[in-house]
């Protein structure tokens, strides 16, 4: 079966199979094909087969699609190609008839990468906990401090109230 190896920045390496005609790749869960850097958009990408070949399309991501280094929008998938999208380099590897040879000088460890319908490294939710780069956390507001400040200011007006009677009864005296 045809797949993609991959391989992050961070040294995480995986393998995505190619198990349709058309499968999106990216970052975000609902990708058939999920790859987990920052460097990946969300949605990056689509990887189709036309019965005879297997084509990587752009979908306009932020760091997109690189070949040789240049960025472009459509790169057509040979045995042993490589490529990168965003920074994760990547190596398209044909059926495993054609090349067994090359699964043997591939040495780097793998994580098989299928479809979430199959129970996949797709399947498990994704902690977004463990995400960089996507700017501060967002701080939870205090439900209770809407009231305390309502109660502040009602002890102010109640004080000033006390202290204008008060001057008005020892004028009246």
């Amino acid at each position: 079966m045809p797949r993609i190896q991959f391989t992050t920045p961070a040294g995480a390496s995986g393998v995505l199979e190619l198990d349709a005609e058309r499968m999106s790749i990216g970052r975000a869960d609902d990708n058939q094909l999920i790859i987990a850097d920052d460097s990946v958009s969300s949605h990056h990408g689509e990887v189709a087969f036309d019965g005879s070949s297997w084509t990587l399309t752009d979908l306009g991501s932020t760091n997109g699609t690189k070949l040789g280094g240049s960025r472009v929008d459509t790169v057509s998938l040979a045995p042993g190609g490589a490529f990168q999208l965003g920074n994760v380099d990547c190596v398209f590897v044909g059926d495993e008839a054609e090349t067994a040879t090359e699964d043997a000088a591939y040495s780097a460890p793998t994580i098989t990468v299928s479809s979430p319908a199959a129970g996949g490294y797709g399947a498990q939710p994704y902690n977004r906990g463990q995400r960089r780069g996507f700017g501060p956390k967002v701080k939870e507001k205090n439900p209770g401090g809407g009231i305390l400040t309502l109660l502040a200011v009602v002890a102010l007006l109640a004080c000033g109230a006390a202290a204008y009677f008060a001057s008005q009864i020892g004028a009246a005296t």
